[in-house]
């Protein structure tokens, strides 16, 4: 009875070591589309974030320009500028006054 017991489990560790055998190649499959996944998604990441970084920086110009632009106006118009503040105010103030 001891060397059947003693046999069977050479017999399984026989089987144990072909199944892992068989396995790794696929393992190997698995992990290497894993690993292609991983750099595909950090590729398109990356060139996001080059766009949207690109984007931010021509939004501060636009912004920068509009506003510099806005001083130019009122020093150069300031009665004007004055009564279109009053006037976007009035307005405002009348929408936002009919919420209640």
């Amino acid at each position: 009875m001891g060397s059947d017991l003693s046999k069977s489990a050479t017999d399984m560790h026989k089987t144990i070591d072909k199944a892992a055998d068989a396995a790794q190649p696929i393992v190997d499959r698995m992990a290497s589309s894993a690993h292609a996944g991983v750099d595909k998604v950090s590729g398109a990441l990356s060139g996001v974030t080059g766009r949207v970084d690109e984007k931010t920086r021509q939004l501060t110009d636009a912004y920068k320009n509009f506003a510099e632009t806005g001083r130019d106006y009122v020093r150069t118009s300031p009665a004007t500028s004055i009564l279109v503040a009053l006037g976007v105010g009035y307005t405002l103030s009348k929408l936002l006054g009919r919420r209640n």
